[in-house]
């Protein structure tokens, strides 16, 4: 190895933050989380907005735990967000934050946990509608509902459907935006209170003047609740049907099936009438995709040798392939899991209760708001290979590591950034 020297010069390798934070400065959009979540304590050191940022800063730059705060303030120090408090500090404000856990027993003496807070949902939908993310009387939002397993061995998690310890949180999506989330332990299965969950959900978006024009579920919406609830509120929905016996005997009875190319896939499709809820008695449009099973035994119900899935939807103008490829977006919703997951760190829970870590979950759920904000920004001004289809560590990579620092010249701090001028300038917003 060549000779080392060492230096304690100021530099640092995140250089890319400044931009970032400056971009978040002038949007106001840390006044705007201290108005909407409250004010600490004028002793307080740090404020709401200080936890979230530094948070964000965390995770932009790879930070997988809170603890990982310390080296963040140490690799960042002296520049131009410099308020990045202790991981102590964020568990404490957590604990402010957090709202009692409610406990439910049912008939057959399971006991169910849930958590959330109407103020952090809400400010989710204002901090979306801040940056510009929604906006009110936009008639084209499609909302995506999905669960996901935070697999965690926290003292008072419990065994989920894959037999492992964790909660089951529910997430609502426009888009890659997280507009609201509720907490639930795992042993809760996803059809559990999801009716009183999406009313909630609905009723801040109208609050807020957010109008919904469709709703994608999966089969775990499929409750005559749940289609109730997101008929009032939306233009057209689109629900996975459950492989119930009903189903699969009506599916047999279908002679008129049409061919089509879907993902560059041969499909058999139709569309029929069909009432899902006997005691409802309505019908619904029902759009079935069948395939040929490989052992091509015959079904019992539905005496074919087929498969059958399908979607239960009140769109009647768009044909069977329009609406089976419309729901398939939906699986980007799913990808948004796995990105709060592993981008914003809710696989690595830091606190050792529901309630606590709850907030958490909704801090990062802020993050991922930001973080969509943030690459919208850097597109417009046109900074180079940035996408708004880049995971955080593309971001990363690509535009957050860079070296620089703050000098004094003129009686001036300016900040000096070791990469060309047409790369790194102040962003405009």
């Amino acid at each position: 190895m060549h000779k080392v020297i060492h230096s304690d010069k100021n530099i640092t390798v995140f250089g890319g933050l400044n931009f970032i934070f400056k971009a978040i400065s002038d949007k106001k959009l840390d006044r705007y989380l201290d108005k909407r979540i409250g004010y600490r304590n004028p002793g307080a050191r740090y404020t709401h907005s200080d936890i979230i940022l530094s948070l964000l800063g965390s995770s932009l730059v790879q930070g997988s735990f809170i603890a990982d705060l310390a080296v963040l303030k140490a690799k960042y120090r002296d520049q131009f967000f410099s308020k990045i408090p202790s991981a102590d500090t964020v568990e404490y404000v957590c604990q402010q934050l957090k709202t009692d856990t409610i406990r439910e027993t049912t008939a057959n003496g399971a006991t169910h946990h849930l958590n959330f807070s109407t103020q952090m949902n809400a400010t989710l939908i204002g901090l979306a509608m801040q940056t510009g993310a929604l906006k009110v009387g936009n008639q084209g939002y499609v909302m995506d509902f999905d669960h996901m397993i935070v697999e965690t061995d926290k003292q008072d998690a419990l065994r989920t459907y894959k037999r492992t310890k964790g909660y089951h949180p529910n997430l609502a999506f426009i888009g890659r935006i997280p507009i609201h989330l509720e907490n639930h332990n795992g042993n809760t299965p996803a059809k559990y209170g999801q009716m009183e969950t999406l009313q909630r959900c609905f009723g801040n978006l109208n609050d807020a003047g957010v109008s919904i024009s469709a709703f994608r579920g999966d089969s775990a919406s499929y409750q005559k609740e749940v289609v109730n609830v997101v008929e009032q509120h939306t233009n057209a929905f689109y629900i996975r049907i459950s492989g119930c016996e009903s189903f699969r005997k009506k599916c047999g009875t279908v002679k008129q099936w049409k061919t089509v190319i879907i993902n560059d896939e041969v499909k058999q499709v139709a569309s029929i009438a069909y009432m899902p809820f006997r005691r409802a008695k309505k019908s619904y449009r029902a759009v079935i995709i069948r395939s040929l099973r490989k052992d091509k035994q015959i079904d019992m119900l539905s005496e074919t040798p087929y498969d059958y899935h399908g979607l239960l939807t009140n769109d009647k103008s768009q044909d069977e392939k329009a609406v089976i490829e419309f729901y398939n977006a939906r699986g980007d919703a799913e990808n948004s899991n796995r990105y709060m997951l592993g981008d914003f760190n809710l696989h690595h829970l830091p606190f050792p209760d529901m309630c606590t870590n709850t907030v958490f979950m909704y801090i990062m759920a802020m993050c991922a708001t930001l973080f969509e904000w943030i690459k919208q920004i850097l597109v417009l001004n046109k900074v180079k290979i940035i996408a708004t289809s880049m995971r955080v560590k593309a971001v990363c990579f690509h535009y957050i590591t860079v070296a620089s620092s703050y000098i004094n010249h003129a009686r001036k701090k300016t900040l000096k950034v070791f990469a060309p001028a047409n790369t790194y300038h102040e962003l405009l917003i």
